[in-house]
């Protein structure tokens, strides 16, 4: 096994163990209790190890967040669960009595001193009604289950979009303090409406697919909450509601090709002699190798590739960008102009890291986005047209070269369609890849003779 970068805070102990080591910020060591942090990997395979670091550091980083982050406010629920614990622990630590009179003295005493009356409470009455689970109890039980209890980057698109989704619900009428039992298809026709009736940004009417899409959102966490706090016979309000100006063929999916288009040759050609710098760089190798942004932005020096038989970038997971899937862990083929690219972006990062260190950073591919939407824009306005819209275009040229789907996928890091696609080695899919991208060089030439000819 050979690992191709450095990975911050591994170190490797032999035998296919490695050893992640970081030390813990000094706002978290007293509450962690310790100085250092510390995991054993171990790992079969490159990949392996890629995936096993990822979910080490996420730990980690999830354990100093948490402990840094400011307490929440419980919900009453969560409040009233916390405070019957502690009355338990109270309880317990009354010398020579038990039971209910071990929790009338430690009430009297908790009272006399000003401690929490909810405690008192639950020392005196564990057995009361507790208060009824709301809409911000699931909510709670959401993050924590389905987004890592919110933590890390990974999650941060999701919980704004969870945050803006229960905003809207919020404005719509429904608290998020409404005992979930007592959400009625009334508060979710009223959520619905006022969905529909609010302008996007720069005006105009939101998009009915849209507000499909965020009560979507809403109803899974309504869903997801009821079953895991155990209210099993809930009735969701939530499900099959109606939204007034969807298509007929009410939720169908929107094919990629209709949100995203390849770039005229002259409109790519013209930004191109607008850009410099990175971004020009940057722009020729998603040219030559149909990459997402990210996937270029994040790459490190060493990723690339640029003595023996087959030049090339290895798209791998690092910590300043991760990767949409498995099948994105790969190695693209640079030919023609994306090599000489390469080229001299390696020739330009002399010394650094990374391969674009002004771009490399966490939100570093939204910068590099946004700076390219700028150009984009001077020339064309059709919202179809973006930077992913070079990777669409290295679809399309294959389809013309002739280049088969599996082909395709190896190329552009999609999830292959059966599992026999996934066997063989790294060597075995770059050559399949060269082929591919072979293929569409000669194509294109062989067009171009065929054009200069006629």
């Amino acid at each position: 096994m050979g690992v191709m970068m450095k990975l911050r805070g591994l170190s490797e102990l032999g035998q296919g163990r490695w050893e992640y080591r970081r030390r813990v910020p000094e706002a978290a060591k007293a509450a962690l209790g310790k100085g250092e942090w510390k995991r054993v990997i171990k790992a079969r395979s490159d990949a392996d190890l890629m995936r096993c670091y990822a979910l080490v550091e996420a730990e980690f980083e999830r354990e100093v967040a948490a402990v840094k982050a400011p307490r929440k406010k419980l919900t009453p629920r969560a409040a009233w669960e916390e405070a019957l614990r502690e009355a338990d622990e109270v309880a317990s630590g009354v010398v020579g009595l038990d039971g209910d009179d071990a929790r009338e003295v430690a009430a009297e005493s908790m009272a006399s001193l000003g401690r929490s009356p909810l405690v008192v409470q639950a020392l005196m009455d564990p057995e009361r009604s507790p208060p009824p689970l709301t809409l911000e109890d699931a909510r709670e039980v959401y993050v924590k289950e389905k987004l890592g209890g919110g933590l890390g980057a990974e999650h941060r698109g999701a919980m704004v979009r969870l945050e803006r989704v229960m905003r809207m619900a919020e404005d719509g009428g429904l608290s998020a303090a409404t005992p979930l039992a007592s959400i009625t298809r009334e508060h979710a026709r009223k959520v619905r409406d006022h969905m529909l009736a609010r302008e996007k940004l720069g005006g105009g009417a939101v998009a009915p697919s849209s507000v499909k899409r965020e009560l979507g959102l809403l109803r899974t966490v309504v869903s997801y909450g009821s079953r895991e706090l155990g209210l099993l016979d809930l009735v969701n309000p939530f499900d099959r509601l109606p939204v007034e100006g969807l298509a007929s063929a009410e939720g169908r999916k929107v094919a990629a090709r209709d949100k995203v288009a390849p770039l005229p040759p002259k409109i790519e050609l013209a930004i191109r002699s607008k850009l410099t710098g990175e971004l020009y760089l940057i722009w020729r190798i998603l040219t030559g190798t149909g990459c997402r942004l990210g996937e270029v932005t994040g790459l490190r020096v060493e990723d690339v590739v640029l003595e023996g038989a087959t030049p090339c970038i290895r798209i791998q997971w690092n910590e300043v960008r991760r990767l949409k899937t498995q099948s994105s862990i790969r190695s693209v083929p640079l030919l023609g102009d994306a090599l000489e690219a390469a080229r001299e972006a390696t020739e330009a990062a002399e010394g650094g890291t990374f391969l674009f260190p002004r771009y490399a950073r966490e939100r570093g591919a939204d910068a590099a986005s946004a700076a390219l939407m700028k150009h984009l824009r001077k020339f064309t306005t059709d919202k179809r047209h973006k930077v992913h819209s070079l990777r669409h275009g290295l679809k399309d040229r294959m389809r013309i070269a002739g280049v088969d789907k599996v082909s395709q996928d190896i190329v552009l890091g999609h999830a292959p369609s059966n599992i026999g696609e996934t066997y063989g080695g790294e060597e075995g899919l770059l050559a399949v890849a060269l082929r591919a991208l072979k293929a569409v060089e000669e194509s294109e030439g062989l067009a171009i003779s065929t054009a200069k000819a006629d």
